[in-house]
């Protein structure tokens, strides 16, 4: 299975965010389109950073709440970003997700930003493929006796 499986599913949908927007307006657009990240992006095509919720918890113990409010996402932003490709395995993406910490991953084509994947969804992906793989193989293989 590719993350385009998963885009398939779920839709192409990015919710982007520009870099100057108050760190609070970021939170109140998360909570309304109940989303964990938020792409960084002038343009919706190029990825400058990401956002999500583990980075609002490290700020907010550092700021506290009133002097992060009014920062910019830029302040607070991860900029080391690792995207994937539609085309990619799960697997793969997984590893490099697993690797770096991150829950969230931009998808990019030739394009620039056309989705993102969550670890919660690969997960949960890959669980269906070993659950229907072990329905075949009880279907499949004779029991003895």
């Amino acid at each position: 299975m590719t993350v385009q499986g998963i885009l398939k599913r779920k839709g192409r949908g990015v919710v982007t965010i520009e870099r100057d927007i108050p760190v609070g307006a970021a939170i109140c657009v998360m909570r309304h389109r109940n989303v964990g990240a938020l792409v960084v992006s002038k343009n919706g095509r190029d990825v400058e950073g990401l956002v999500c919720e583990r980075d609002l918890i490290r700020a907010l113990k550092s700021h506290g709440v009133g002097r992060l409010m009014p920062m910019t996402v830029a302040d607070i932003m991860c900029r080391d970003v690792a995207s994937c490709r539609p085309d990619e395995d799960l697997r793969r993406v997984m590893t490099r997700m697993s690797a770096r910490r991150a829950h969230h991953m931009p998808v990019v084509n030739d394009n620039g930003l056309c989705g993102i994947v969550s670890m919660a969804e690969i997960v949960k992906r890959r669980l269906t493929e070993a659950e229907e793989d072990a329905a075949f193989l009880r279907e499949s293989v004779p029991v003895p006796g």
